[in-house]
C-alpha cells in the first residue's frame, strides 16, 4: 500500500510505502492524492461525476493529467471546512484505500481544528 498526501498547492507533504507494495501502485496514489487536493471531494465522488451520464462517454476531467476516478482520495478539510489538501491510498480494493484514507484523517482530525 501506498499513501501520499498533498497540500492544498499540488505539493508533496507526505509519503508512505509499505514493503513488497506494488510498484504502480505509487503513481496511483499520488494522483487519487492530487485529485482530492484540486477539488474539495473524494475521488469517488469524482468518479460519480465523470462517469454518471451512460448515454456519453466519461466527463473530460477523467482524461486531464494526475488525475484519479477511482476511490481512494480524500479532500483534507479543516475542522471549519477550508479545503488545505488531499491524501490519496492505493495498493488494495477501493474500497479499502478510502477506508484506509478516511482512517488517517480521523487520526488528524483534532489537528485540523
Amino acid at each position: 500500500m501506498h499513501i501520499a498526501v498533498l497540500d492544498i498547492g499540488g505539493n508533496l507533504k507526505a509519503f508512505a510505502r509499505m514493503d513488497d507494495a506494488q510498484l504502480i501502485s505509487e503513481e496511483v496514489a499520488m494522483r487519487k492524492a492530487y485529485t482530492a487536493a484540486a477539488l474539495p471531494r473524494s475521488t469517488r465522488e469524482t468518479a460519480d461525476l465523470a462517469y454518471s451520464n451512460p448515454e456519453r462517454r466519461p466527463g473530460g476531467i477523467a482524461f486531464l493529467p494526475r488525475v484519479a476516478v477511482i476511490q481512494g482520495g480524500l479532500p483534507i478539510m479543516t475542522a471549519g471546512g477550508v479545503h488545505i489538501g488531499g491524501v490519496g491510498v492505493s495498493g488494495s480494493t477501493a474500497q479499502n484505500d478510502e477506508a484506509c484514507a478516511q482512517a488517517g484523517l480521523d487520526a488528524v482530525k483534532d489537528d485540523l481544528k
